[in-house]
């Protein structure tokens, strides 16, 4: 009977753990199946803009609608950079045209350099009293209608590495 019982236990091992070469992967597939369960990221809620970002789950993650009139526009807090993100249906009709404006800035962010550039996501590095910025920009078009996601706060982001975060949460922009 007891030789049965292993035999039993033997089997039953050996087909919930196809890959059986060890006792120590076995017993490592409980924990990887309960973080896997654990949920990695979470939806925020672009209201009033039919969008969603999506964020790490323990990202807490405020949103603000900054509209004015027509013009919709949402903020997001990003405390993964200790920054926030802004999404806008913008006023421009071409990602050229946003990055036009910037490089002309000669005020609020007086414009430096391109770090990153591309078709739809760029880097931009400022100076501003001596201090270097840095702003992440990334156009998207969801449900055919374009809009600009990108990094806000008067100080910019500290960082190139900062900038580039920002720029992966906006690349999960979607409709709702």
């Amino acid at each position: 009977m007891n030789k049965f019982i292993v035999v039993t236990l033997a089997a039953s091992l050996f087909a919930c753990n196809k890959d059986a070469g060890t006792a120590a992967t076995t017993s490592s597939s409980a924990p990887a199946a309960s973080a896997a369960a654990a949920p990695k990221e979470k939806s925020v809620d672009l209201a009033p803009l039919p969008l969603k970002l999506t964020v790490p789950s323990d990202e807490s993650a405020m949103t603000m609608d900054m509209s004015m009139g027509d013009n919709k526009s949402v903020s997001m807090s990003f405390e993964a950079v200790n920054a926030g993100i802004n999404v806008s249906q913008p006023i421009e009709k071409s990602f050229a045209e946003v990055k036009k404006d910037n490089k002309n800035d000669k005020i609020l962010f007086p414009f430096k350099r391109w770090v990153k550039e591309g078709a739809d996501t760029a880097v931009e590095e400022f100076s501003n009293d001596g201090k270097t910025g840095y702003l992440a920009l990334s156009w998207k078009t969801v449900g055919g209608k374009s809009y600009l996601c990108k990094s806000n706060g008067l100080s910019g982001l500290k960082s190139a590495d900062d900038a580039d975060k920002v720029l992966k949460v906006c690349d999960t922009l979607a409709a709702k």
